[in-house]
């Protein structure tokens, strides 16, 4: 059923579900990416602005629809936050980091 109103995808939801994905699922544990707090607030602060999602500021006709765009950016999230990890890992990036 269609409602009047329409839905919004939320960043609350998003950073949950990507949180989650990142912490509590068996595939989070057997990544041995080591959880870092600041560094998942800022990338979801960042990354989640409307003027960077506009399908955050779009209105969907259905929960459904606002949830697929939910679980859409949240797995963008994660991605992004496994790469920065699996980065900061890497010799070549330490060793340039130590140069700065």
């Amino acid at each position: 059923m269609d409602s009047l109103c329409p839905f919004y995808p939320l960043r609350s939801v998003i950073r949950c579900i990507a949180k989650t994905n990142l912490t509590v699922t068996p595939e989070a544990c057997s990544s041995g990416l080591i959880w870092d707090e600041a560094l998942f607030t800022e990338l979801a602060a960042t990354y989640l602005k409307p003027s960077l999602q506009p399908a955050l500021a779009t209105g969907y006709r259905s929960r459904d629809e606002a949830s697929a765009v939910e679980s859409e950016l949240a797995d963008v999230l994660v991605k992004t936050y496994q790469h920065i990890l699996e980065q900061r890992e890497n010799e070549q990036v330490q060793l340039l980091n130590s140069l700065l």
